[in-house]
C-alpha cells in the first residue's frame, strides 16, 4: 500500500429485531412494493424477503416479547340478541346478513364473522395472525 491510499473495510450491519419487524410490517401494507421499502431503509431486497419469511413463520419477534405472553384464542362472534330471544343457529338466521357484516373463510375451514364497524388495522392484524401456520 502506498502513502495516501485509503482502505475501506465493509462491516456487516446488525439490524435490531425491533427495526426488522417494523420494516417487515411496512411491507405487509396493501400496495406496498418490497424493493421500494428495501431501498428506503438501505436494505437488500433479498434480505427483506428473508425477514418476511421469518416473520410469517413466527421466527421474528420483538425484543423482550415473551412467546407465552400473547396467545390467540378461538373465538366465535355472533350478532347481539335480545335477552328474551333464544340463541339462533346460522340456518335459523337465513341467508340475510346484517348490515356491516364481514365474513372470512380461511383455507382449512376456519371462518370469522364480524358485525358492525370493523377497524381496518384490527382486521388486517386478525387476518395476518389467522393466516399464519400453526
Amino acid at each position: 500500500m502506498s502513502e495516501g491510499e485509503t482502505v475501506t473495510v465493509r462491516t456487516r450491519r446488525r439490524w435490531p429485531v425491533d427495526e426488522k419487524l417494523r420494516i417487515v410490517l411496512e411491507t405487509l401494507e396493501p400496495g406496498v412494493s418490497v424493493p421500494v421499502v428495501a431501498r428506503r431503509h438501505s436494505v437488500n431486497a433479498n434480505q427483506l424477503f428473508i425477514w418476511r419469511g421469518q416473520y410469517q413463520r413466527g421466527e421474528l419477534r420483538a425484543n423482550g416479547a415473551d412467546e407465552s405472553a400473547v396467545k390467540l384464542l378461538p373465538v366465535r362472534v355472533e350478532p347481539p340478541r335480545a335477552h328474551s330471544e333464544p340463541a339462533a343457529s346460522g340456518k335459523e338466521l337465513g341467508d340475510a346478513q346484517p348490515a356491516g357484516c364481514v365474513e372470512i373463510q380461511f383455507p382449512g375451514g376456519t371462518r370469522v364473522k364480524l358485525w358492525g364497524g370493523v377497524d381496518e388495522k384490527v382486521l388486517r392484524a386478525l387476518v395476518r395472525e389467522l393466516s399464519r401456520p400453526c
